[in-house]
């Protein structure tokens, strides 16, 4: 409605005018509403777009194959894990038991006969031990020998060895006489 319109109906200019004022403002706070309104919907409207893509990628995953993918990976990790204790645990069993190679005694002993408690023990080794140290005990230091090596030099050790002479060290050191004497 215009002003002249309202003065045909019977009204004065001044109330004409604060009819058209109060008009004005209802009509303008009803279209920010309707904005704020339209604004919501856009929002909406990209947000079901976007969920609707996202949903659409996974469209055709198996979710029970999922998950049985994710069981399979955790029972060979946890194989996995167990096969490394026991390596290990065998590992440090063998050194303990003073073998001179680990890696070979270790292929002699047959690992499915084996078990490792909740302690980190392994049960059936020492079986196993006892069998390859009485077969190849070249294998094991000698525990009763110090572990030394032993080179025979000619002389008795622990004597004086101001007797010696320097054609004798020469010779010990696999060198050739030089003077022929002390």
């Amino acid at each position: 409605m215009t002003k002249d319109e309202l003065v045909k109906l019977g009204l004065t200019d001044e109330l004409a005018d604060k009819v058209l004022e109060q008009h004005t403002a209802e009509l303008t706070a009803e279209q920010q509403k309707t904005a704020e309104a339209n604004t919501q919907l856009e929002t909406a409207k990209k947000s079901v777009t976007e969920l609707t893509e996202k949903v659409k990628a996974f469209d055709g995953v198996d979710l029970d194959g999922l998950k049985k993918s994710a069981a399979d990976w955790e029972s060979k990790y946890n194989a996995d894990i167990a096969a490394l204790k026991m390596d290990k645990a065998l590992e440090l069993a063998l050194v303990g038991a003073k073998a001179r190679d680990v890696d070979i005694v270790k292929s002699q002993i047959d690992v499915n006969m084996l078990k490792l408690d909740d302690s980190g023990k392994l049960i059936g080794l020492d079986e196993q031990l006892g069998r390859i140290k009485n077969d190849k005990a070249f294998l094991f230091e000698d525990a009763s020998g110090d572990g030394g090596a032993y080179i025979d030099t000619a002389i008795k050790h622990g004597e004086d060895t101001k007797s010696i002479s320097i054609d004798q060290a020469r010779a010990v050191m696999g060198l050739s006489a030089e003077n022929g004497g002390k």
